[in-house]
C-alpha cells in the first residue's frame, strides 16, 4: 500500500551533476583497535556501526539513485549462549544488493570473504522477498566480525534509519551524503548526539555521531521498536526550498478527489439504496447509516494484494467489488458524500512501530487511513475487518494523526479514546467444593467489551468455528494443571456486535483437582488460581522505556466459593489487598483492590482492577509495577481450610 501511496502523492524529477564514484567503493576495513570494557554482559558488543546514505547522480544520465551502506564491527562476547551467524539484508524497495563483504578476526587468524564468496553462504530456505540472509561459517566466542554491505535503491526524497540495536554499540554514525541536494534530518529518542557538516570524498555530507548507545529493551507495557534511537531525513533538489507545511499541503491536494470526491459515481447511488433498504431500520441516523455502509463493504468487497492498476479505478471497484487496501476508501467516501454524512479523514500509523511527527513530513507515517465522524467522535477503519463504527484501533491510540476536512483544511491532533470505560472484562465465578475437597466444579460467566470484545471476536472470526479446542482452552481459566471442560457456550461473537459495544458473553463449566492441596498436614485452597494467569513485572527492576499500555481497561471479578460444612478459613485477611497509582492531579489512574468475607460457608471475593490512562510516568515506575504485581500476587494466594 505504501508504494502506491508514494506514487500517487509525489513525483519528483532531479537533475544534478556529480563526477565522483559511489562512496561505498572507497570504504576500507577499520584499522582502529577498540578496547572493550569487561563489564558488558551482552552476548554481542557493537564496536562501531556506520550507516551511509548517498544520493548519487549517474555520470551518463539524469537518474538519481540511493546507495545505502551499513559498515559495522562487533565482538562475540563470552556471555553468548547461541551464536547468530546471519547477515540479514532488508530488501524493501531495493533494486540490487551491490556488495557484501566480511572480515572475521579470531585469536589466531583473520579471514576475509569477498562478495562472490559471501553469495555462496546465502540461506535460500530463510531468505525471502523481504530479506536476503547470508550465514557466516565457523564463528566462535571472542571473534570480531566486521561487515560492509551496500544496497541500491531508486530515488526517494526521504528515509530513516534505526541506530539502536538489541546490543550495546560503543560508537555509531549516520552519514547522509547529499551531494548537491538540500537536506533536513531529525534525531529521535535521544538528546546525546552531535551533528556536523562534513565532506566525504569531496561530497557534501551531514554526520550524526553517537557514543555508547545502550541496547534496546523489549519491556512489557512499552513501545520498544518506536522508542529506538533513529534518524529521519529528507533530501531534495538544491533549487527547491520546500517547507514542511508545503509537503503536508501537497499531500492534501494529491488525495483530495479520493477523500472528498466532487462527482458521485452512478454505481454509488444504486448501492446506497441497497444498503439503506437492507440494513437500516427507522429511525435513520448518521451513525447508523455510516456503520451500515462499513458493514456492507466489509462483507461484500474483496481486498486484493495484486499489483493491478484496475484495483484503483472506481468504476472497476464498484462493478467487481474488488479493490486494494488503499483504494477501498473511495467506496466509503463516495457513499458518505451521497448520504450527506459529515466526515474527516485521519491519517496516522501504528504507535508500536512509529510515533507520528507533524514537524517532519515522512510518508512512512501514512500507514493507516481512518474515517472520523466528528458529530459522534467515532471512527471507521476501512482496513480493519474486525472493527465497526466505534473507537479508533487500539494501536493508534495516543499517536498523532493528520485530520483533513471537507474544505481540505488540515490539522494535527492526538487520537484519543472517547469512552474512558470502553474496555472491560467482567467475570462471575462460582466454585463448588465437594466434601472430600478433591474435585472443584467452577461455573464462570465472562463478558468482554471494548477492545477486549474486538480482540476476542477476531480470534473467533479467524477460527474454523466458535468451538475449536484452542478457543475452548483460551476462554476457560488459564493456569490450571488439571482442567476438564464440561460446558462451553459463547454468545454475541459475530463481529457486527462491536458496533454499540455489545458484550461478548461466554459461559463455561469446568472441573479441576488443582485448587486444593495438602501441604505439611495443612489443607490449602488455591483461591487466586480462579482469576487465571496474570502478567507481572517481578523481574523488571530498572525501567528503560516509557510506560505505555495497550489500551485503558478494567477488570471486575465477583467470586464465590461454596465451602463444605464443617470447615473454616484461617487467613481470610490475606485476601484483602490494595495498590493504587495516584496521578499528579490527585486522581487514581491505576488500581488493584480486593476484599473478602466468609458467611454461611460461602467465601465471597470482589476484585476491581483498572488502568484508565494510556501512559504512566516512567520515574514512578515502581508505583505502576506495584499495581501490576498485585494481581499476580493474588493469583498465588492460598488460604488454609481447617475443620471446626
Amino acid at each position: 500500500m505504501l508504494k502506491y501511496i508514494l506514487t500517487i502523492f509525489f513525483s519528483f524529477s532531479v537533475s544534478i551533476g556529480c563526477i565522483f564514484s559511489q562512496t561505498y567503493l572507497n570504504l576500507d576495513w577499520s584499522k582502529d583497535q577498540i578496547e572493550v570494557n569487561s563489564d558488558y554482559n551482552s552476548s554481542l558488543i557493537g564496536l562501531f556501526s556506520k550507516h551511509y546514505v548517498e544520493y548519487y547522480n549517474s555520470k551518463f544520465s539524469d537518474e538519481v539513485s540511493i546507495y545505502e551502506t551499513h559498515h559495522f564491527k562487533s565482538l562475540i562476547n563470552d556471555y553468548i549462549k547461541e551464536i547468530n551467524n546471519e547477515i540479514l539484508i532488508p530488501k524493501i524497495n531495493v533494486i540490487e544488493i551491490s556488495d557484501v563483504k566480511a572480515k572475521i578476526t579470531s585469536k589466531d587468524s583473520t579471514i576475509v570473504y569477498d562478495f562472490p564468496t559471501i553469495k555462496s553462504f546465502m540461506d535460500n530456505d530463510s531468505s525471502n522477498e523481504n530479506f536476503t540472509i547470508y550465514k557466516l561459517p565457523g564463528l566462535k566466542k571472542n571473534d570480531v566480525i566486521e561487515v560492509m554491505y551496500t544496497v541500491k535503491k531508486n530515488y526517494n526524497f526521504n528515509g530513516s534509519r534505526n541506530i539502536q540495536e538489541s546490543f550495546p554499540i560503543l560508537s555509531a554514525d549516520f552519514i547522509l551524503i547529499q551531494n548537491n541536494f538540500k537536506s533536513n534530518l531529525k534525531v529521535y529518542n535521544t538528546t546525546d548526539y552531535k551533528v556536523t557538516d562534513s565532506l566525504i570524498d569531496n561530497k557534501k555530507a551531514k554526520l550524526v555521531h553517537f557514543n555508547n548507545i545502550k541496547e534496546s529493551s523489549n519491556e512489557q507495557y512499552s513501545t520498544p521498536i518506536a522508542n529506538k534511537i533513529k534518524v529521519s531525513y529528507q533530501c531534495y533538489e538544491n533549487q527547491e526550498n520546500i517547507t514542511q507545511s508545503e509537503y503536508w499541503g501537497n499531500l492534501v491536494n494529491n488525495v483530495s478527489e479520493l477523500f472528498f470526491p466532487k462527482s458521485i459515481n452512478k454505481n454509488a447511488e444504486k448501492l446506497l439504496k441497497e444498503i439503506k433498504n437492507g440494513f437500516v431500520t427507522i429511525p435513520w441516523n448518521e451513525l447508523k447509516i455510516a456503520n451500515s455502509i462499513d458493514t456492507y463493504i466489509k462483507n461484500n468487497f474483496i481486498i486484493s494484494d495484486k499489483n493491478d492498476q484496475k484495483l484503483n479505478n472506481i468504476d472497476y471497484i464498484f462493478k467487481q467489488k474488488e479493490s486494494n487496501d488503499f483504494s477501498i476508501i473511495q467506496v466509503y467516501t463516495q457513499l458518505f458524500e451521497l448520504a450527506e454524512i459529515e466526515y474527516e479523514i485521519a491519517i496516522s500509523c501504528n504507535r508500536f512501530y512509529l510515533k507520528f511527527d507533524p514537524d517532519l513530513f515522512d510518508p512512512n507515517q501514512l500507514r493507516e487511513f481512518l474515517i472520523y465522524l466528528p458529530k459522534s467522535n467515532i471512527y471507521i477503519s476501512p482496513n480493519r475487518i474486525e472493527y465497526r463504527a466505534t473507537e479508533a484501533p487500539d494501536d493508534l491510540l495516543g499517536n498523532y494523526a493528520m485530520y483533513i476536512d471537507k474544505n481540505l483544511d488540515y490539522y494535527f491532533s492526538e487520537i484519543i479514546l472517547e469512552n474512558k470505560n470502553f474496555s472491560k472484562i467482567n467475570k462471575e465465578i462460582l466454585v463448588n467444593l465437594p466434601k472430600n475437597l478433591k474435585k472443584a466444579i467452577i461455573n464462570e460467566n465472562r463478558k468482554f467489551t471494548g477492545y477486549w470484545g474486538i480482540l476476542n471476536r477476531n480470534y473467533v472470526y479467524l477460527s474454523e468455528n466458535e468451538k475449536t479446542d484452542f478457543l475452548i482452552d483460551y476462554f476457560t481459566i488459564s493456569g490450571l494443571n488439571d482442567k476438564k471442560v464440561l460446558k462451553y457456550q459463547i454468545n454475541n461473537y459475530d463481529i457486527d456486535y462491536n458496533f454499540r459495544n455489545q458484550p461478548l458473553r461466554i459461559d463455561t463449566k469446568i472441573v479441576t483437582k488443582d485448587l486444593v492441596k495438602k501441604v505439611n498436614g495443612k489443607t490449602l485452597l488455591n483461591v487466586g488460581k480462579v482469576i487465571g494467569l496474570q502478567s507481572n513485572l517481578f523481574n523488571e527492576n530498572e525501567r528503560i522505556n516509557p510506560i505505555e499500555i495497550n489500551f485503558p481497561n478494567e477488570y471486575y471479578y465477583d467470586i464465590k466459593f461454596m465451602i463444605p460444612k464443617g470447615y473454616k478459613i484461617e487467613n481470610i485477611h490475606d485476601l484483602t489487598k490494595e495498590k493504587k497509582f495516584i496521578s499528579v492531579d490527585g486522581n487514581v489512574t491505576a488500581q488493584f483492590k480486593s476484599s473478602a468475607n466468609f458467611e454461611k460457608n460461602r467465601l465471597s471475593i470482589k476484585i476491581s482492577e483498572f488502568y484508565n490512562t494510556l501512559k504512566y510516568e516512567k520515574k514512578r515506575y515502581n508505583e505502576f509495577r506495584d499495581v501490576i504485581n498485585a494481581a499476580a500476587e493474588f493469583y498465588d494466594l492460598k488460604i488454609e481450610l481447617s475443620k471446626n
